[in-house]
């Protein structure tokens, strides 16, 4: 039995020949973690760390996903570590943060041959809270069409990713898998290059910020509004993609680094971001995914409304 996980990026093969009445259901663990460090006057950093649940089942029409998160569970707190790169241990009291906790509304994920295509949402959705999902989600993206790929290939295109349009560098390596960090599954994933067991594929993807024809400044769970003018300026100073396949997993994220400051304060803070996606699970599926409640289309491209706003953008 074959299932698509990814539309045409990844499958899934299971050897044995059952059917699943309601198809596959596939959990992705998913992790945010945000860093933030003042260049004077603060000796330390502010940490921000998201965990959740994605979870997603093939739709029989189209080539789309149906999703909604679980399980969100978002907390910050100040560390004595200056190292993004660290998990740090709090110097003080840890704080939830139900703001960047995401809801469980579902909504649908459409995909075209290079990656994201479009969201439908409920139209009542916090425009926050959808780029937040964006971000999440875009680590689901490809960004280019890699068919029939060699073991190692460095090429330079445009890709669209969720914070932009900008000129990247993708570099694919396939080498032999070490030990694998997780338990067998009872399926292996066929990427639509192809993959042999013991093989690993890693893509590498550089972005090129200043060969963008669309970039925004977001950082994440940001409340501050693209439409309207900001007392905070923010530029993305690098945004670097990474995806790993093996026959096993599939772990997917990105890192940016973004610097902000505030025009009526002299203080610039750097923000160092990681995004991780890491698929868990495939299992039947209990039902039929429910359909998004007052559905609308909307842009991939964070700090965009719904389809007919970023047309008029443009």
């Amino acid at each position: 039995m074959n299932v698509v996980v990814i539309p045409f990026f990844l499958a899934a093969h299971f050897t044995a020949d059952e059917t699943w009445a309601h198809g596959p259901e596939y959990t992705f663990q998913v992790q945010v973690n945000c860093t933030a460090i003042p260049e004077e006057g603060f000796y330390g950093s502010v940490r921000l760390n998201l965990e959740s649940k994605l979870i997603c089942q093939p739709l029989k029409s189209g080539h789309s996903l149906s999703c909604h998160f679980e399980d969100s569970k978002a907390n910050s707190f100040v560390a004595d570590s200056l190292d993004p790169s660290d998990p740090a241990a709090p110097a003080g009291q840890v704080n939830r943060q139900p703001a960047y906790e995401i809801n469980e509304d579902q909504f649908e994920i459409k995909f075209n041959k290079r990656g994201l295509d479009d969201l439908v949402v409920n139209e009542n959705i916090q425009p926050r809270e959808l780029d937040m999902i964006r971000m999440i989600v875009g680590q689901l993206s490809l960004g280019a069409t890699l068919d029939g790929v060699g073991n190692d290939v460095t090429f330079d295109t445009m890709e669209n990713f969720t914070q932009g349009e900008c000129y990247t560098t993708f570099k694919v390596n396939k080498k032999p898998m070490g030990r694998s960090l997780y338990a067998k599954p009872g399926y292996a994933l066929r990427p639509v290059f192809g993959l042999k067991d013991g093989k690993l594929v890693q893509i590498r993807k550089i972005r090129n910020l200043r060969m963008c024809a669309h970039k925004v400044p977001y950082f994440f769970g940001s409340a501050e509004s693209f439409r309207e003018e900001s007392d905070i300026i923010s530029d993305v100073s690098l945004s670097d993609g990474h995806i790993i396949i093996t026959s096993s997993e599939f772990i997917s994220g990105t890192s940016n680094v973004i610097t902000t400051s505030k025009v009526t304060e002299a203080v610039v803070t750097t923000l160092y971001e990681n995004v991780r996606l890491r698929l868990e699970s495939i299992q039947p599926a209990e039902s039929e995914p429910p359909t998004v409640k007052e559905a609308e289309p909307a842009s991939i491209f964070i700090g965009r409304w719904l389809i007919n706003d970023s047309e008029e953008d443009d």
